[in-house]
């Protein structure tokens, strides 16, 4: 018996110009601050991909920290209130790589209820005196795949 998997929605955000240095998102310590969110129809046994890039700078001349670490949520719902799906930290060294380029992905599924679901992606700073920005680009992609035989 062979086994496929069916495309069925597809949604995504991308920024009107999606380049480096189109936008200036400061971060902040400890609070997580909405970069791009998305909407997508899931069934209860589908599952739906999440993919996303931001590209970000790391602010570390004059801080004293010798690297700087962003941490990076998707959520299921609005941010801080809704279920975190998925979190990563990505880092930065000072004078090695202040600008990055962040990839996430993750499969979010046992969905309770088919029905609409937000997913909402947020970037907060994890260190006390740390600075960086998300300047672009920036890419939020859900595929929903209904699982099923054939």
């Amino acid at each position: 018996m062979s086994h496929h998997d069916d495309f069925e929605r597809f949604r995504y955000y991308v920024l009107p110009f999606n380049q480096s240095g189109k936008l200036s998102i400061p971060l902040v310590v400890g609070t997580p601050t909405t970069i791009a969110q998305i909407r997508i129809h899931s069934d209860c046994n589908d599952v739906v991909s999440l993919l996303a890039n931001v590209g970000w700078t790391a602010l570390t001349n004059g801080t004293g920290l010798s690297s700087l670490n962003v941490l990076f949520k998707i959520w299921r719902g609005p941010a801080l209130t809704g279920l975190l799906v998925y979190s990563a930290i990505d880092s930065s060294e000072r004078g090695f790589d202040n600008n990055k380029l962040t990839t996430l992905a993750h499969v979010d599924k046992n969905f309770p209820f088919s029905e609409h679901y937000t997913y909402t992606l947020t970037a907060e700073l994890v260190d006390a005196g740390s600075a960086a920005t998300v300047i672009g680009p920036i890419t939020f992609t859900a595929t929903e795949i209904g699982l099923g035989e054939g």
